[in-house]
């Protein structure tokens, strides 16, 4: 099967960072804004996933299986917590620190899966990063006290990410997209729910407005971006592919200036360049781009 083009990893962080403008939107709070997307994704996923992968269901490898349900796990701890970031600070902030997570990711990469990184995805992380710093720099405003800790639970959120994105990129050689997706996403739906419950964070009733807001978040963020990054996993490396959503800061910025008249300042634009610089050098320019060994199970054998 031919490899996909790197240029659907810029696509689906596009159609991803549109959630931080729909979430603005939103006046429901986080941890509902999060068990919805996930519910209805799942909901969306259910008939075509089953119907073309009811066998490998049946024949899931235990290794995988546990491995899909901690990557879940991961997928609602990232979600509860970046989207309540976004609700206390600045767009550019929130989107800013939860993509650090190439940091994670390629440490985690290198120090545990022994995943090569070349120079240039070196350089290219750290190009990124200072354009991400730069642009943090000119993007303070608003409660100082309400925006640090949204700051921090963003950049958790960049860590439990990390986590989610290694996990899926061992699974990924051995589960179909399809039935790791519906797994994680499922399991991440059933622990945020979990969440608005023992937090007494009421679930319904909510108006309109906000199911349709919900609905959108599942469409355009889960089915068309993460569905995305998860179908590239098995061509590409967790490390090339949390690089590539750097680019979240920009399209987000973009938004938010034409939907909320929300110019972007000098740094902004500096820091912009400097992140689109370091992707195209880690990323189209790499040649670090596949997937190491590291989920020693079978394919579709069952234990």
């Amino acid at each position: 099967m031919k490899k996909p083009s790197k240029y659907w990893i810029l696509a689906g962080t596009f159609f991803t960072s549109v959630s931080s403008i729909i979430i603005r939107f939103s006046e429901a709070p986080a941890l509902v804004i999060s068990a919805y997307r996930m519910l209805f994704t799942c909901m969306m996923l259910f008939l075509p996933v089953y119907i073309k992968n009811r066998s490998e269901f049946k024949n899931l490898h235990k290794k995988a299986l546990a491995m899909c349900i901690t990557s879940g796990v991961f997928l609602a701890l990232h979600f509860a917590s970046w989207i309540q970031s976004i609700q206390m600070t600045t767009i550019a902030n929130s989107t800013i620190l939860v993509s650090c997570s190439p940091i994670f990711v390629a440490a985690i990469n290198y120090f545990v899966l022994k995943e090569k990184i070349n120079n240039k995805m070196i350089v290219g992380i750290a190009m990124s990063l200072v354009g991400t710093i730069i642009i943090g720099m000119g993007s303070s405003q608003g409660n100082e006290s309400s925006m640090m800790l949204g700051n921090i639970l963003a950049f958790m959120g960049a860590i439990f990410v990390a986590g989610y994105l290694v996990i899926g990129g061992a699974v990924r050689r051995t589960v179909s997209a399809g039935v790791y997706v519906f797994i994680v996403y499922s399991v991440s739906a059933i622990v945020l729910f979990i969440m608005c419950f023992a937090t007494g964070t009421p679930v319904y009733p909510y108006p309109v407005k906000e199911y349709a807001l919900f609905f959108l978040l599942s469409f355009f963020s889960s089915i068309l971006g993460h569905t995305a990054y998860n179908y590239l996993m098995k061509y590409y490396s967790s490390t090339l592919i949390s690089l590539s959503t750097l680019m979240e800061p920009i399209f987000a910025s973009l938004m938010a200036m034409m939907i909320f008249k929300e110019i972007p300042s000098l740094y902004t634009v500096l820091g912009g360049i400097i992140i689109i610089g370091g992707i195209y050098l880690g990323t189209f320019l790499s040649s670090t781009g596949t997937v190491g060994t590291v989920l020693n199970c079978p394919k579709l054998s069952k234990r």
